[in-house]
C-alpha cells in the first residue's frame, strides 16, 4: 500500500533561510518509511526479535522546492517491487495544497543484523507493505552508481561519535548526508542528491572526506584511514 504521514515543518528543522535542509527531507523519509513499517505490523521490534533490519543502499532525490518553516507537508512512500534480496521504495513530499516538493527512489536490502548478510526477503514483508510496478516514479532521477572525480582532494578527518548514531549502533544515514554538506560551496543550493551508503560506519571510527567537483556538481566522498569507501555523494544545483 501507499502510505502518508503528515506532518508540519518545525524550527528544529530549519536552516537560517527558516527553509529544510537535505537532511531534513531524509530524516522524514526514513521516519515516513520507518512508520510505514510499523502501521503495517513489521517494524523495528518485531524484525529485532529476529535479528533483521532494513537498510537502505542507495537514494536519488529531486528537491523542487524546500518546505519552509511551520509549513504542514504531506509524505509518503510505497514500494514499486521487490527482488529475492532487495526492495524498492519511493517517495514524495508535498505542500498542504498538493504541489510536489521533493521526489525520491530508493533500494534497500533486507538484513540479517547478526551474521551481517542479506537475507530473502520474508513473503510476511512483501505482503506487509505491499508494491505495485505502476507505482514506480515515472521521473528520471539519475543512475544508482556515482563516480568520484578524479579531481578528488582529501579534506580534514572526521571521527564519529555517538550523536551521529542510530538505533542499530551505526551512523545514521541522513548524517552522512549532514557531514557531506560542510564540504560545499557558501550558498551552492542542492536541488539534485544522489547517495550511495556501501558500507557501515560505527562509533569511533574515522572518516576521511574525499571531496571534487565535475562540471557544476560537487562529489563528497567518505574512506576509511586505509582507502575503503563507506559512502559516496553527488550534490548538484
Amino acid at each position: 500500500m501507499k502510505y502518508y504521514y503528515e506532518g508540519r515543518v518545525r524550527f528544529s528543522e530549519v536552516d537560517e533561510n527558516q527553509r529544510m535542509t537535505p537532511y531534513t527531507i531524509l530524516n522524514y523519509f526514513q521516519d515516513t518509511a520507518t512508520f510505514h513499517g510499523e502501521d503495517a505490523g513489521i517494524g523495528i521490534a518485531h524484525n529485532r526479535k529476529q535479528d533483521h533490519a532494513w537498510v537502505i543502499v542507495d537514494m536519488q532525490a529531486h528537491i523542487y522546492r524546500y518546505a519552509a518553516f511551520n509549513e504542514k507537508i504531506r509524505v509518503g512512500t510505497w514500494s514499486h517491487g521487490f527482488r529475492s534480496l532487495m526492495a524498492s521504495r519511493d517517495f514524495s513530499m508535498e505542500s498542504a495544497n498538493g504541489e510536489t516538493l521533493v521526489l525520491a527512489t530508493s533500494d534497500w536490502v533486507f538484513m540479517n543484523m547478526k551474521t551481517g548478510t542479506p537475507e530473502v526477503i520474508p513473503a510476511e514483508q512483501i505482503e506487509g507493505y505491499g508494491f505495485d510496478p505502476s507505482w514506480k516514479i515515472p521521473e528520471d532521477l539519475g543512475r544508482r552508481k556515482i563516480r568520484m572525480p578524479e579531481n578528488g582532494e582529501e579534506e580534514k578527518k572526521i571521527i564519529i561519535r555517538e550523536e551521529h548514531l542510530d538505533v542499530n549502533g551505526h551512523m545514521n544515514n541522513a548524517q552522512y548526508v549532514r557531514l557531506s554538506r560542510r564540504f560545499l560551496p557558501v550558498g551552492f543550493e542542492v536541488h539534485h542528491l544522489r547517495v550511495e551508503w556501501i558500507r557501515q560506519v560505527m562509533e569511533g571510527d574515522v572518516i576521511v572526506p574525499i571531496v571534487g567537483k565535475r562540471d557544476s556538481s560537487f562529489y563528497v566522498q567518505f574512506n576509511d584511514e586505509q582507502g575503503e569507501k563507506y559512502f559516496i555523494s553527488e550534490f548538484s544545483e
